[in-house]
């Protein structure tokens, strides 16, 4: 289990250490895979690179491919990429950080979110607007948080879309959290982070974005993987350059 991140601390006006700069990431060798599908729970493993993951769903095999050649598609260590640069721009807000990474955003028309689906709990927390086509990829500014105790910091992975069942936009929840490392501290005005540890990555797609079954499947069963969802985690770790 990695650090989970507190992402309450955003409008913290105390201090916080400084994490600006350059961090080197490495990543653990394996993903772990969690598949929700029909009300059950399936967990397995893949290595880094991704790949395909099998279940077998009463007697059916039901097939889900994470390529991490897919330009629609963010693999952990492309959603929290192995050199990432870190701003703190505010210095009345310290616990605000800010880091440019790969983002989604939706190609096609937008939707207001079902309230009935959406909502603590559910894939779409923050009951985004569902992205009714496909989804692009490109580098923007992302929001992180510092922990009010300066020890942990959580960035959302996720752009602001959902999912309609079948693109890959990425799950609400998606996000990378770490401890932080750090030296000197909030009273003599040098409190630096110089590492992260017990990091976690976790991205979450919808089961229609990586099934790779028969589309001419029974329809009950399409259902099921349509309203299914898939959670990869990854650990990391990262030094300051």
């Amino acid at each position: 289990m990695g650090a989970k991140g507190d992402g309450c601390a955003a409008n913290s006006r105390s201090p916080a250490p400084d994490v600006t700069g350059t961090w080197d990431v490495a990543y653990d060798d394996t993903l772990g895979v969690e598949i929700t599908i029909g009300g059950e729970v399936y967990d397995q493993e893949l290595g880094a690179a991704g790949g395909q993951v099998t279940i077998d769903y009463h007697g059916t095999p039901i097939v889900f491919d994470l390529d991490c050649a897919r330009p629609d598609v963010l693999c952990p260590s492309e959603a929290w990429p192995a050199s990432v640069t870190a701003e703190q721009r505010d210095a009345q807000l310290q616990h605000q950080m800010v880091v440019t990474l790969p983002t989604q955003a939706c190609s096609g028309t937008m939707a207001a979110a079902d309230p009935s689906t959406c909502g603590a709990g559910t894939d779409n927390p923050d009951c985004d607007d569902v992205c009714n086509g496909e989804v692009t990829v490109s580098n923007q500014e992302r929001f992180g948080v510092i922990g009010e105790n300066g020890s942990t910091f959580r960035l959302y992975l996720g752009a602001g879309i959902a999912s309609n069942g079948i693109n890959c936009a990425l799950l609400g929840w998606s996000v990378a959290d770490a401890s932080l490392d750090s030296v000197g501290g909030s009273a003599g005005g040098d409190w630096e982070a110089t590492g992260m540890s017990a990091g976690l990555v976790t991205i979450g797609y919808a089961g229609g974005c990586l099934w790779a079954g028969d589309p001419n499947m029974d329809g009950q069963l399409q259902a099921l993987v349509i309203g299914a969802s898939i959670q990869f985690t990854t650990g990391f770790t990262a030094a300051r350059q």
